[in-house]
């Protein structure tokens, strides 16, 4: 059956512009990539939200925005429910990407895009997210049928054999790709048909200190792909110089800045290239003898530095030999400051070399010190990467300065976030307590169906100190939540040692279930809009016991989802009682209910000294008044008479062990939005030094010729690069017969792929094959027929159809090969032109010579002869016989030696000496 693959670029054919298109394989359809770019406009998903039901999954090869930008309000706002393969870097960067991008717009605008949430609901709270490690190879499952839920449509692929489109499904396996930690190329295997596609944008083809560069041509070299997708924003760059050079005048600008007691801005982003600049300055700054100090300014930098530390699998030799040898921990800095507020920035005395996001100048720390340094000439601005066209880095980076040194003017704006004060403050608090008091009114009139309105999200009332304290703590644990509820449960309770890793996907090895769930219990929450306590009940019927008596969950028991439903009177009779389910009666002697929730396991974590406690353990469950907000200990205070802090946190958990970057989860204070203009004047240094990790033009046009696919799509890039690269891989691809394609936004690439039959060889077949050594693969030359394979044939592995097998041709009676039978496949192979296209394999590190075919056919007793530069006659049966001709020419071939792309060419009568001489250089060469 011919499998049809179409490629569509719904966005990023631009310049740097983001990246997002459409890969379907018959009826399979996978988004590649889903960037964003800095002005988060709406308007620009447009194309993506048309075939938002229609994608079956979604692949990321890096973590920055421009590949993944769009995923939290895809996920959030639009409820993008397919699943999202990607390394394990790339997720977790990811988050700390979109985290600071949305933090940074938040301090500065009333940023609506996305929000918090929508981050937490696509990347940490995903339930379908499967993280692969490089060259791991992880099987498509075929498109749920419609109705059917995904365990439905999982168990159909296991029980088809795992068939899925183009026949046996589709494997996909994310190779190395540099620049960004876990970047990845995407290779995806037709089964059915053994043909490639694959998705290589963005690699980096030089070793750096951070990583390694990219192999995935090394990767491919046996097969040539059907489909390769390429960008070209490379496409007119100039050669690199050699890194050392670069980092060199890169670190003299620095020095020569702070030396005049000057500053340096460096606009950097959040999770990426920070940390090659970050590892470069610490380094430097160890080694040389100068009184400046580096920073680091990033809202996230301290969660990223510490999963960064948990993943040297995915980090360069430099980074793993540094730590193997040298018992070096990644990322401890000698000289280098880490910080995440601009306040921090001055209590660093002397001059300051500063790595501060946002890259765009829009938005973030680094767009504030370029207001307080571009006025002092003495200062620099360092630029690291190409801005995006429309923003302020932009602008400056095209700057052209004036004849007569006029500095720079530009008007800004600027805005920022102030407490509310005085008559604000009290107006804000005033409609909280009315929000509130409705809230229990509508509870104290029975209205117990509006209870779930007032239920929080998973993760609404954290704090963005709590998410990344959560977040630091899923990387350092490694744990991945298998279900939102269960997640959620776990960032409510804030990590506390009793909780554990609710819900975790793998549990760590000290990780034991402390026991089985029986039913539900309820949890107090706080709500987010309007401040009140409420109840929350994990399943069943939803009982709103609230006021006097209501209780709280004890014991570090986890808070599972609101309940739906009508409230029977056994709830109702329960909640006044003060019980906390429904039909349960506690023994006299027991002072609290002790039933943990049946929606989420709870573990506990040990270590050598038993179970890990934090102070959740020792809290005293409170009795709350949701219309005045304040609490007291039920009996008075905590066990014997101790009075226990609360945490101010609602009933969440502020903390595992006391850490002091675990932030308590309270609701932030309110704040006004300050704007203001001023007058931008620029005389300070600006400077460029490229450290983007990308390949240069002449390297990403090796790199993809070298892959040799059969069809090439050339995307994002500047339309005088895109043409410049598609000439040039056109010629260079021209003797493979490669097509190469450079579509615009919503243009198809179509690829049809011809059907192919998957055989079996025989034992006796594969045991008599003549296998050479040429280069690193082994070569030998096939001849068999068809055949059923018995009456046991062999299964597919991937299918489980029975295979064709592929047996020794029947000798004749003169025995070999060499009968009707050869010479009728002969005439057939000869005429399908299947002879036309041999390609000689010289051995590993020799180049093919008419000198050393001379040699060769000397040992075996054959006269030949140079009758020209590049002709070699050879005379089988003496000088007196037929005469054949031996020629290297073609475009690969110089002074009669093949290089890369020679063509040799054997010339005479059909005599014995011609298969003699032929084979010949069969032995000395190996053909394939």
């Amino acid at each position: 059956m011919e499998t049809v693959v179409r490629y569509t670029p719904l966005c990023g054919v631009g310049e740097d512009s983001p990246l997002c298109s459409l890969l379907e394989i018959d009826d399979y359809t996978i988004l590649l990539d889903c960037g964003w770019d800095d002005s988060f406009d709406v308007a620009l998903l447009d194309p993506v939200l048309k075939v938002l039901p229609r994608i079956d999954a979604v692949l990321l090869s890096h973590p920055s925005p421009a590949h993944l930008g769009s995923l939290p309000y895809l996920v959030g706002r639009c409820g993008l429910a397919a699943p999202v393969f990607s390394t394990k870097p790339t997720r977790r960067m990811g988050e700390m990407f979109m985290f600071e991008a949305c933090l940074a717009h938040q301090a500065v605008s009333d940023f609506a895009a996305y929000d918090l949430d929508d981050v937490d609901a696509g990347f940490r709270l995903h339930p379908r997210w499967t993280e692969l490690r490089y060259s791991q190879k992880h099987l498509l499952l075929p498109p749920a049928a419609p109705g059917a839920t995904a365990g439905e449509a999982g168990a159909a692929g296991a029980a088809g054999g795992g068939q899925g489109p183009a026949g046996g499904g589709i494997a996909i396996t994310p190779l190395p790709a540099g620049r960004y930690p876990g970047g990845a190329v995407w290779r995806l295997t037709l089964l059915g048909s053994g043909q490639e596609v694959v998705y290589a944008v963005d690699f980096n083809h030089r070793k750096e200190r951070l990583l390694n560069e990219t192999t995935f041509t090394t990767a491919l070299a046996a097969l040539q792909p059907a489909l390769l997708i390429g960008d070209a924003v490379n496409g007119l760059a100039p050669p690199a110089p050699p890194r050392h050079k670069r980092d060199e005048e890169f670190l003299d600008a620095i020095t020569a800045t702070v030396e005049g007691e000057g500053n340096v801005l460096i606009p950097t982003d959040a999770a990426g290239r920070v940390l090659e600049l970050a590892l470069l300055l610490d380094e430097h700054f160890a080694r040389a003898r100068i009184a400046a100090t580096p920073v680091v300014l990033s809202y996230t930098i301290k969660t990223v530095l510490e999963f960064a530390r948990t993943q040297l699998e995915y980090l360069g030799s430099e980074m793993v030999q540094a730590f193997s040898h040298k018992r070096t921990i990644p990322f401890t800095f000698r000289k280098l400051a880490v910080i995440t507020r601009l306040e921090d920035l001055g209590a660093i005395p002397g001059p300051k070399v500063v790595l501060a996001t946002l890259p765009s100048l829009d938005c973030g720390p680094a767009r504030q010190l370029l207001v307080d340094w571009a006025a002092a000439p003495r200062n620099t601005i360092i630029f690291t990467e190409r801005a995006n066209p429309g923003t302020l880095a932009h602008a400056l980076q095209n700057h052209v300065a004036a004849p007569g040194g006029e500095p720079l003017r530009l008007p800004l704006r600027l805005a920022s976030r102030v407490p509310l004060e005085g008559e604000e403050l009290a107006a804000w608090q005033a409609g909280k307590e009315r929000e509130a008091a409705e809230a229990v009114s509508r509870r104290a009139s029975g209205a117990l169906d509006s209870l779930p309105s007032l239920t929080l999200t998973s993760s609404t009332h954290l704090t963005a100190a709590a998410r990344l304290a959560a977040a630091a703590r899923l990387a350092t644990s490694g744990g991945v939540a298998a279900t939102p509820s269960a997640a959620a449960g776990s960032l409510a309770r804030g990590g506390g040692g009793g909780g554990g890793a609710a819900g975790s996907k793998s549990a760590g090895p000290l990780d034991q279930p402390l026991r089985s769930c029986t039913s539900s219990i309820s949890r107090l929450v706080r709500d987010a809009a309007t401040g009140a306590i409420v109840q929350q009940l994990g399943s069943g019927a939803a009982a709103a016991a609230a006021g006097a008596g209501g209780g709280a969950a004890a014991g570090g028991g986890g808070g599972g989802g609101l309940g739906s439903g009508s409230v029977s009177a056994a709830a109702k009779r329960a909640a006044e009682e003060g019980l906390l389910m429904d039909g349960f009666e506690p023994p006299q002697a027991a002072a609290y209910p002790m039933f943990p929730d049946e929606d989420a396991e709870l573990y506990v974590e040990w270590d050598e000294y038993g179970a890990k406690l934090g102070k959740e353990e020792f809290r005293v469950p409170m009795v709350l008044d949701a219309a005045t907000g304040l609490g007291k200990a039920a009996g008075g205070g905590g066990v014997d008479g101790m009075d226990v802090d609360d945490g101010g946190g609602g009933g969440a958990g502020g903390g595992e062990g006391g850490e002091g970057d675990v932030a308590d989860e309270v609701d932030e204070a309110p704040t006004k939005l300050l704007v203001s203009e001023v007058q931008l004047e620029l005389r300070a240094a600006l400077r460029f030094f490229d450290f983007e990790g990308r390949c240069d033009g002449r390297a990403l046009r090796d790199y993809l010729a070298a892959v040799a696919p059969r069809r090439l799509a050339l995307v994002r890039g500047s339309p005088q690069a895109i043409a410049e690269l598609a000439g040039g891989l056109a010629a260079d691809l021209s003797d493979y017969g490669s097509g190469v394609d450079t579509p615009g936004p919503g243009e198809v690439v179509e690829v049809r792929l011809a059907a192919s039959h998957v055989a079996a060889l025989s034992e006796a077949l594969a045991g008599g094959l003549a296998v050479r050594t040429a280069g690193q693969y082994g070569v030998a030359w096939l001849e068999g027929v068809f055949g059923s394979g018995g009456p046991a044939p062999p299964l597919d592995p991937i299918t489980g159809a029975p295979l064709l097998q592929l047996e020794p041709m029947e000798e004749t009676e003169e025995g070999g090969g060499g009968g009707a039978a050869a010479m009728a496949a002969a005439a057939a192979l000869a005429a399908a032109g299947g002879g036309a296209g041999s390609v000689f394999l010289a051995s590993a590190g020799a180049a093919l010579t008419l000198s050393k075919l001379k040699a060769a056919l000397a040992m075996q007793d054959i006269q030949s002869e140079f009758m020209g530069r590049g002709v070699l006659a050879v005379y089988p049966s003496g000088p007196g016989g037929e005469t054949l001709v031996v020629t290297l020419g073609g475009p690969g071939a110089v002074a009669g030696v093949a290089t890369d792309r020679a063509h040799v060419s054997l010339e005479g009568p059909a005599c014995d000496g011609y298969y003699t001489v032929r084979e010949v250089i069969y032995a000395q060469f190996g053909v394939c």
